[in-house]
């Protein structure tokens, strides 16, 4: 991505000016404007641009960290398409996100939220999951509901 729109800054190929040669597509020509994207928080921005072993664990790993601290998980009918194209990852239905109850049970072994306090994975740093855990307490209400729920059947 090598051009920018005049207006809001937005990215593009080069290839996809319109027929006036200008790009368009984002905010139509100064007409829509959107509230600039808030900085990223300090610690992801270190982690995704840093040299130091905790921010190449992290970048090596990515995928890990996510999972480990998701509340929830995308499920969905996926169908492969036809052929012998690209791969194309097509969902038939509808999307929806699993959660698990608070604490488990016979019935549910630990998934989502409660591996989200339970986590222990081998191939990511104990303290740089610390250092997410305290900023998700922070910021992410869903987190911050977790805590709360605990704390209610805690009192209870």
């Amino acid at each position: 991505m090598s051009e920018q729109c005049g207006f809001c800054g937005a990215v593009y190929w080069n290839e996809e000016k319109d027929t006036a040669h200008k790009y368009t597509k984002c905010c139509h020509d100064g007409k829509v404007q959107l509230p600039a994207f808030p900085d990223a928080l300090e610690l992801l921005k270190a982690l995704e641009t840093e040299n130091s072993p905790d921010a190449k664990n992290y970048r090596q790993r990515i995928r890990e960290y996510n999972s480990a601290i998701a509340f929830a998980s995308m499920g969905a009918q996926i169908k492969p398409p036809r052929g012998t194209g690209p791969y194309c990852y097509r969902l038939h239905g509808q999307v929806y996100h699993r959660v698990s109850p608070l604490y488990a049970s016979d019935q549910h072994k630990e998934s989502y939220g409660q591996l989200y306090i339970l986590s222990n994975n081998q191939n990511c740093l104990q303290h740089v999951f610390e250092k997410l855990d305290f900023m998700l307490r922070e910021i992410n209400p869903f987190a911050q509901s977790y805590l709360q729920m605990h704390r209610l059947v805690q009192e209870h």
